[in-house]
């Protein structure tokens, strides 16, 4: 009788680790998609928030019921449903879907790497992901404005700036250095986000893991490695962003 005998630990990592041009590929989309997120989440979460702290007078005051609503529709409902609803949205209606894409290769040890950086998949990851985070940001900005106080602003009106002014250049400096331990929350949660899109064909780094594990049927061993490479970027995330919050804290405050 014949015994097969099967790879340690070791053998099983060297193994996931020759597939490692899927791996940095899967990396390099998965900032790409984070990065998108992060940007759109940040200027339209403090637009959100503003409108809806502050409300606008009639007949503008709408916007900041809409702006209300977003964010509790948003923060309601699965992150799995909306991405989904986005991406099946335009079947549903029979809306003529072209396909595109818009893409970059390169050699890295005789290995090509190869993005696909917009697509309509790409894209659809980035809009939920986007809007998805502009709901969560737009709660830590409005906190930290809430934080500063309505004095302040009445002070600066009454010193003849106008209340755009006085959000402008005294209350917004002043919240969003107080909204960073808060904030890097939402910074170091949504990579983790961004392996949802895996399940509309993006393929970012839990996409190849998946991949990979379908090749080599190497399941735990490949997941630990996709783990660690999350963990560390997530760390790098956070101790940046605690060097920011440093870096701009106020003497004495």
């Amino acid at each position: 009788m014949m015994f097969q005998v099967l790879p340690g630990p070791i053998e099983e990592f060297l193994v996931v680790l020759e597939y490692w041009d899927h791996i940095f590929s899967g990396f390099l989309l998965t900032l790409w998609l984070y990065g998108w997120a992060i940007l759109i989440g940040f200027f339209l979460g403090l637009m959100l928030a503003i409108l809806r702290h502050y409300k606008l007078p009639y007949p503008l005051g709408i916007f900041s019921d809409i702006s209300a609503g977003f964010i509790e529709i948003v923060r309601g409902t699965p992150l799995i449903a909306q991405l989904l609803l986005l991406y099946f949205l335009p079947y549903s209606l029979n809306l003529p879907i072209e396909k595109w894409s818009f893409s970059t290769n390169f050699m890295i040890f005789d290995k090509e790497i190869t993005l696909i950086l917009l697509n309509r998949r790409t894209l659809t990851g980035i809009i939920v992901l986007g809007l998805n985070s502009s709901a969560y940001q737009a709660e830590y900005f409005r906190g930290a404005i809430m934080s500063v106080g309505s004095g302040q602003l009445m002070a600066a009106q009454s010193l003849g700036m106008s209340r755009f002014s006085g959000v402008r250049h005294i209350i917004l400096p002043q919240a969003l250095r107080r909204v960073i331990p808060a904030w890097s929350n939402e910074a170091a949660y949504l990579p983790k986000y961004t392996v949802i899109v895996y399940l509309i064909g993006v393929e970012e780094l839990f996409a190849e893991a998946h991949w990979i594990v379908a090749k080599t049927f190497i399941s735990l061993t490949t997941y630990i490695v996709i783990a660690v490479i999350f963990l560390i970027m997530i760390t790098l995330i956070s101790k940046l962003l605690d060097i920011v919050h440093k870096r701009t804290a106020i003497p004495g405050l």
